[in-house]
């Protein structure tokens, strides 16, 4: 008899740089590990070139027919693959690609639905029909944070599926030797932040924030040929500040972590966050956290980080003159901040999904044929 498996949807291990290609990185090592000291067998879903970390692994690579649009034109026509696949992992809601066989389990992780702030009225039913499919699809579905599973919870039908809150990670700091970028003196006091520069992450107030502290530097680190990455440097040009804006591009894991280490603070204004990894990398290695009230940054930084409530260039310097001072007269600060940090880890993520993996399979074994007869029907 073939051996089955567990897919784990990788494919976005091509875009190392931005937020979800981390996630597939680190998520995809820690379920991987995981999954062998419980003896699950485990495929993962992206291409050949992007499976440097992951060899020795059976892997699916993704192509244009195999993406979910055309499936449902050609799927009763095409073989079971083989191994079969006992159940599928996508680990975000823009997942294109799902299992051929519409009976496999699938776990679906949703990560935010910023799209209900940025989306103009015309785009909403198309997006929110879209999640809905896949959620109709999933056995069970996870959330990165109890912020964006409210949301799930008011904005769509669950259909009585169970829905966990399973937060994301940071990556272990002490495997990364730091590097110092050329774009930055060490002696100059900086503020850090990172993120694709667009309007969401809301980075061209921090410009309004620096033009109050004349002593100091802005590193952005992130698409620097975006077109809101023009919109940042021309306000610092408007507030004469452009000698003091770094936008560098994308950084090594190296140089983000030497900027992590060496600024005087981590800055993150952002408008839409389903959890926000950025700010919990930067408290891991004990450094103020500065971000806005807003989504689900209240819930991930919790009662150790300083809060903006709004944007002004004086309310800005505000809380964040005031936040300095109180981390620089309170000498437990820093070890709270790394203490909180090193809650959220991916080992912690993946126990949790493999309990789901484990559980759906139970389920499936002790239910026999039904289910998959369930599962035909839904599917057509």
């Amino acid at each position: 008899m073939a051996k089955s498996t567990i897919v784990i949807d990788l494919e976005k291990l091509k875009i190392p740089y931005c937020g979800l290609g981390q996630l597939a990185h680190y998520l995809g090592q820690a379920i991987v590990k995981e999954s062998h000291q419980r003896d699950l067998d485990i495929t993962i879903f992206a291409r050949e070139q992007d499976l440097s970390e992951f060899q020795g692994l059976a892997s699916i690579s993704p192509s244009v027919w195999k993406k979910e649009v055309f499936q449902r034109l050609y799927r009763w026509a095409l073989p079971k693959p083989k191994p079969p696949i006992q159940l599928w992992h996508a680990t975000h809601q823009q997942v294109k690609y799902l299992p051929l066989d519409a009976c496999v389990p699938l776990v679906l992780t949703i990560h935010d639905l910023n799209y209900l702030r940025e989306k103009s009225s015309s785009k909403l039913k198309r997006y929110h029909d879209r999640i809905q499919r896949l959620i109709y699809r999933a056995d069970s579905i996870a959330a990165v944070s109890h912020f964006t599973a409210d949301e799930i919870r008011d904005h769509f039908d669950l259909q009585g599926k169970p829905l966990h809150v399973i937060y994301n990670g940071t990556y272990d700091a002490s495997r990364i030797e730091p590097a110092q970028p050329e774009f930055i003196d060490e002696s100059t006091p900086f503020l850090f932040s990172i993120g694709q520069i667009v309007p969401k992450k809301n980075f061209h107030v921090l410009v309004d924030l620096i033009e109050h502290l004349p002593n100091h530097k802005l590193i952005v680190a992130g698409n620097r040929d975006a077109e809101y990455a023009n919109f940042v440097r021309q306000r610092a040009e408007e507030l004469g500040v452009t000698d003091r804006v770094i936008l560098p591009g994308s950084v090594t894991d190296q140089e983000r972590q030497w900027l992590y280490l060496n600024c005087e603070a981590f800055v993150f204004p952002s408008l839409n966050e389903g959890f926000g990894l950025p700010p919990i990398e930067a408290m891991s290695v004990g450094k103020p956290v500065f971000l806005a009230k807003r989504t689900s940054l209240p819930e991930v930084g919790g009662p150790h980080a300083f809060y903006w409530d709004e944007f002004s260039g004086d309310h800005l310097h505000q809380v964040y003159r005031d936040g300095m001072q109180a981390f620089n007269a309170d000498p437990q600060h820093k070890d709270r901040l790394i203490r909180y940090a090193a809650q959220f880890t991916w080992e912690q993520a993946a126990k949790q999904y493999v309990d789901i993996y484990e559980s759906i399979l139970g389920e499936v074994e002790s239910s026999g044929s039904s289910t998959n007869q369930t599962r035909n029907q839904v599917a057509a």
